[in-house]
């Protein structure tokens, strides 16, 4: 007796502790058990890029702090996430649209979803930090492989691109997190402008990374892979908080598994590739052309002041012959 309720104690307890309440379609012990193991990834990551963030603020180089700064703050959310959902919190009740799954004892028709609100809250938390690592890692690839030395960047260009991606993937998010909230089916309608605002984000990093940045090979290959993800959890919200198709705990493994391969591999695949073959790009404060312009002009007078290097001028006089204005150089 001593022994059965010793495994009992050591087990997962999470939904008789923090019972769901007042719903008919709930997460089970199941549930509770598989989002406990997606946190542990998640808390074991957070350990990894600490550890590495502290020995690369210490020894590493730029990149290797910038870089690893983005998928710290992606686990350790995340982490918070799922020890929130794996110990039944972050949830609310809401009147499903479809009657696809029944309880023998529902108190409605169709019957009252457990909707867990703690995801969205974390997806709106990390994918700014997707999206910078990203652009980080596009752009200091770039500059490696480019025969002619480091292409000069504008700093406001780069923020401005990347402001964009930052607020339609907000709108995307919040498109779902409000429509999983509503019952009616007015609620496919912000899955439907989440969709769109996703569309113009995946137009803007296709045509900043493909033309601007013209990556290929592996690093396309990755980021067709994240999009394709990305899209997925449109499918999955459609069969869950949505559509009511799956279980709550079906719901739970299908994002976990899309919340691990994107917040997990494509993170330490990016990393990787920034750090081992990255080189910081030069920025300028103003639009390239006119900084190229100042930083010519900043240059040759430095020329002249120096006395070392003669720097060769030229002036236009203009001369008259039969009536036609021509000109012609004199020396300085």
């Amino acid at each position: 007796m001593f022994e059965t309720d010793l495994i009992k104690r050591a087990g997962n307890d999470a939904t008789n502790v923090n019972p769901a309440t007042g719903v008919d379609l709930k997460m089970t012990e199941h549930g509770s058990d598989w989002l406990w193991a997606v946190f542990s990834v998640f808390g074991l990551v957070s350990l990894i890029y600490a550890a590495l963030f502290v020995v690369f603020e210490h020894r590493g180089t730029k990149i290797h702090r910038y870089a690893v700064a983005g998928p710290l703050s992606i686990s350790l959310v995340l982490a918070f996430s799922y020890f929130t959902m794996a110990s039944n919190l972050g949830w609310t009740a809401v009147q499903a649209e479809f009657n696809n799954l029944t309880t023998p004892n529902q108190s409605e028709v169709p019957g009252i979803r457990q909707i867990f609100y703690a995801k969205y809250v974390a997806w709106f938390l990390t994918w700014p930090a997707l999206l910078y690592l990203t652009e980080l890692t596009g752009v200091v690839t770039r500059d490696s492989s480019n025969i002619l030395g480091p292409r000069p960047w504008s700093f406001y260009d780069l923020v401005h691109g990347l402001f964009l991606q930052i607020c339609g993937s907000w709108f995307f998010i919040i498109g779902l997190l409000v429509g999983s909230l509503i019952h009616s089916s007015y609620k496919w309608g912000y899955w439907t402008m989440a969709a769109f605002a996703q569309l113009l984000v995946t137009y803007l990093i296709f045509k900043h990374q493909l033309v601007d940045l013209t990556i290929s090979g592996i690093k396309l290959v990755l980021l067709v892979f994240t999009h394709v993800c990305i899209y997925l959890y449109l499918v999955a919200w459609g069969l869950s908080d949505g559509g009511n198709v799956i279980t709550v705990d079906s719901s739970h493994v299908f994002f976990g598994i899309l919340d691990l391969l994107i917040f997990v591999l494509v993170p330490a695949l990016l990393v990787a590739t920034a750090t081992s073959s990255g080189v910081m790009p030069t920025f300028f404060s103003r639009h390239n052309g006119s900084s190229d312009l100042e930083k010519q002009t900043a240059s040759d007078e430095a020329l002249r002041q120096s006395g070392e290097t003669a720097v060769p001028t030229t002036t236009v006089a203009p001369r008259t012959n039969i009536g036609i204005t021509t000109q012609e150089p004199v020396a300085a």
